[in-house]
């Protein structure tokens, strides 16, 4: 019938796999396949660097896969980190004395080693660490900020360096330079104005920098005027638990940044305009509980992607968001509490794709020349043809809005709606002889999270469960007790009536699935500000 709980689907994917793997003898590599060893076949250099790849759990553990990888393991170019077991000093100290391969990674933090600061700077110093590439470590937030070991600040091969919860060290930065630095992170550092800015100067290839301050506390720290003065390469800036002074924001200038994130950031609504406006070359934005600014007007030529997050109640949210001329913006997605009352107005955004999530608590949403109130559509004179995703979170299921908006976006391919429980009786009746472009031709995805199978949810799902023409899945999120209840699943199916829908190859999926987020599954959206040393 094209029903699939996630039961179903998990079992098919494994019967899957198991029927795509080789049968014995038929070349598939390994003991007993009868098929040749190719890995064998691959010089020792390839063997080591593929090895230097791998954590230090999984190099170890290939010295048991042959005679041959044990010596390539011990010359390899050494990863230490945690990997889900602690790490203890004297394991680290014995591994850096007999390794004789130098080193790729080093990654430790006090989560590993509980005193970490009486060892760091005796490891740093070790011959075995001799061109590493990427470095990071964390002493404890909860302890007083130890000096940072200038053994640190040796290594002038490094490609990534974080360092976090330490003081700088003033007489050293005027030294430094790191050639090869792309991706440096400050996290909870004290350091000075002139030394900030000497370590941005030494970093002439620096592509991701990122400065934060990791505490709650208020008042924020002030961002250092230095902070803005890196240089041109950098195309990645996060910033994030601090104020920006209105002198630094509204000098900033930065030509080549093409990622912008502030995080838990104070800045005046002027100075952030400022701000803004100084990076002409910025694609993408991203704003996570920032204040002191109620209204956030888009203008930008190049600007393609656009998150905030408002979600916490207890801060200041924004009010208002006017798109008034992004030509190339694709992606635009808020995040607010379930009360966000905020204003939202899109005058020009000709390539927009995806846009949510919009909340029926808004006090006002204009497409065009489109009016809503609420999420209530007034007057229908603009329909936006370039919109294919839309999210929403509305505190009921309510048809009508939902035909409303579907007008306005005729090509939507993907609706995504999570509603807060409450069960309210929709009074709006379908017309059966309207035709709905949305409908006939184009809405493949739709999932409902909270789905309560009440009978206005069975009637807001029914509906399109009959006319969706070209429905290819529909995912029900529902309560784990009731996911967990066959009885409950084989009455929501008949209550649908799934045996008349309008689209024969479509899929009903009921899951429970608590953390899903709609931007999870469009592949386009990969976030920029993601970095996996």
């Amino acid at each position: 019938m094209g029903v699939v709980t996630r039961a179903q689907a998990k079992a098919m994917k494994s019967e899957g796999l198991r029927s795509q793997e080789p049968p014995p003898g038929s070349g598939g590599g390994g003991e007993g396949s009868g098929g040749p060893d190719l890995i064998s076949l691959l010089p020792d250099e390839v063997l080591g660097t593929i090895i230097s790849l791998l954590s230090t759990k999984e190099g170890a553990r290939t010295q048991i896969l042959s005679s041959r990888l044990r010596p390539l393991w011990r010359s390899s170019p050494l990863n230490v980190e945690y990997s889900g077991r602690s790490l203890t000093a004297d394991v680290v100290t014995r591994i850096l004395s007999q390794h004789r391969g130098g080193a790729r990674r080093f990654n430790v933090s006090h989560m590993d080693i509980s005193d970490l600061s009486a060892f760091l700077d005796g490891w740093l110093l070790s011959p075995a660490l001799e061109n590493l590439q990427i470095l990071k470590f964390c002493y404890d937030p909860l302890e007083p900020s130890p000096l940072m070991p200038r053994s640190a600040l040796r290594f002038s091969t490094l490609r990534a360096a974080e360092f976090g919860c330490c003081q700088f060290p003033d007489d050293a930065a005027h030294q430094l330079h790191f050639p090869n630095l792309q991706h440096l992170a400050l996290r909870s550092v004290s350091i000075s104005e002139d030394s900030l800015h000497a370590m941005l100067a030494g970093c002439p290839a620096l592509d991701r920098w990122e400065l934060k301050y990791c505490s709650e506390a208020l008042p924020r720290p002030l961002m250092p005027h230095s902070a803005l003065s890196f240089s041109s390469s950098v195309r990645i800036a996060i910033f994030g638990h601090c104020e920006f002074p209105d002198v630094t924001a509204r000098r900033a200038h930065l030509p080549n940044l093409q990622h912008l994130a502030l995080d838990v950031v104070s800045i005046s609504e002027d100075s952030f305009h400022a701000m803004v406006a100084g990076c002409p070359a910025l694609t993408s934005l991203r704003l996570i509980y920032c204040s002191d600014f109620l209204r956030f007007r888009i203008s930008s030529l190049k600007l393609k992607h656009v998150t905030m997050d408002f979600h916490r109640s207890d801060t200041v949210r924004l009010e208002e968001l006017i798109v008034q001329n992004a030509p190339c913006l694709e992606i635009l997605d808020h995040h607010g509490p379930y009360e966000d009352n905020m204003r939202i107005s899109i005058i020009s955004a000709p390539k927009l794709k995806i846009l949510g999530r919009l909340t029926d608590n808004m006090s006002g949403l204009e497409l065009g020349s489109t009016v809503f109130t609420g999420l209530h559509a007034v007057r229908i004179s603009t329909m936006m043809r370039n919109v294919k995703v839309l999210a929403l979170r509305l505190d009921g299921l309510h048809l009508g809005v939902i035909i409303g908006l579907m007008k306005c976006f005729p090509c939507l391919e993907k609706l995504y709606i999570k509603t807060r429980l409450i069960d309210i009786e929709d009074m709006w009746l379908p017309n059966s002889h309207e035709r709905i472009e949305c409908l006939d031709l184009h809405l493949k995805k739709l999932r409902i999270r909270n789905y309560e199978g009440t009978k206005s949810h069975v009637d807001f799902a029914k509906f399109f469960v009959l006319n969706a023409r070209v429905l290819e899945s529909m995912v029900l999120d529902v309560d784990p007790y009731n996911y967990k209840s066959d009885y409950w699943i084989e009455m929501q199916q008949s209550q649908l009536q799934l045996e008349n829908r309008a689209s024969i190859g479509a899929q009903f999926e009921f899951t429970s699935d608590y953390w899903f987020h709609y931007m999870d599954e469009i592949h386009e959206s990969s976030d920029p500000f993601q970095y996996r040393f």
